[in-house]
């Protein structure tokens, strides 16, 4: 089964039932068309070199100067990529050689998504003090409300979210050192995600009808809710798998 992309207005999303949100405007995610002002391109999710959080440069607007995505909107936000983002034996240069090497594989548009990730990335991890996460472990995956205070870390979340889901749909890898990432990758069709971005932030619902999957997309849910309340420290750590999710890479 492949992955599922649909971004639609939170009166018609089933998390709209616990968190009683206001509707939002459908969006352009992966090629389908909605009926909301703001159109999104995607980028998806998958490990790769100390980052793991990114936008294909779009998001309202958010990315589309691509590798200066805070002067493009005047944002105050400090942006850009933050050193000493690296895996235990790895240095920061061989981490970044190592992420744009496989970006460059596949092509010069996806070298810039791929820093344009960086950058969104590392400003959320730098801002992760004005993020709020809620997650809910479903039993066949989770459901999670991301939300921000801050309009611009909003217009960022709106960017990396859907950027992150269209990365893990069309299997552009990154954070190869952390294995919980390439190993959701190489689940990828076996994984459902909705995505519905409000007001606030973004609203997620990813479940596996395959119950190892599930406990895989649990873990990850907990990995990013880590990025969130520790920022650069967590982004640093490899990610723990399950004890009892059978790996297949």
């Amino acid at each position: 089964m492949p992955i599922t992309t649909n971004v639609k207005s939170s009166e018609e999303n089933i998390m709209n039932r616990k968190f009683g949100l206001p509707s939002t405007e459908e969006v352009q995610i992966a090629g389908k068309t909605g009926t909301g002002n703001n159109s999104m391109g995607c980028s998806g999710m998958q490990g790769g070199g100390g980052r793991g959080m990114g936008g294909g440069g779009r998001g309202m607007g958010v990315g589309r100067g691509r590798g200066d995505i805070g002067k493009s909107q005047g944002m105050n936000l400090s942006i850009g990529r933050e050193a000493g983002m690296k895996p235990s034996g790895m240095s920061f240069e061989q981490e970044e050689a190592l992420e744009l090497e496989m970006a460059g594989k596949v092509g010069a548009d996806r070298m810039t998504r791929h820093k344009h990730d960086q950058e969104v990335f590392h400003t959320l991890l730098r801002y992760h003090d004005q993020i709020q996460r809620e997650v809910t472990n479903l039993p066949n995956g989770i459901r999670s409300l991301t939300t921000s205070k801050n309009p611009e870390i909003v217009q960022l979340l709106h960017d990396h979210v859907p950027a992150m889901h269209h990365r893990l749909e069309e299997n552009f890898g990154l954070r190869f050192w952390d294995p919980a990432f390439p190993e959701i990758f190489a689940q990828r069709e076996k994984v459902r995600m909705e995505v519905t971005l409000v007001p606030t932030g973004v609203l997620v619902e990813e479940t596996s009808e395959d119950p190892n999957v599930a406990k895989l997309i649990q873990a990850h849910g907990m990995i990013v809710s880590l990025f969130v309340q520790k920022g650069f420290e967590q982004a640093q750590q490899q990610s723990p798998l399950p004890a009892d999710y059978q790996r297949i890479i």
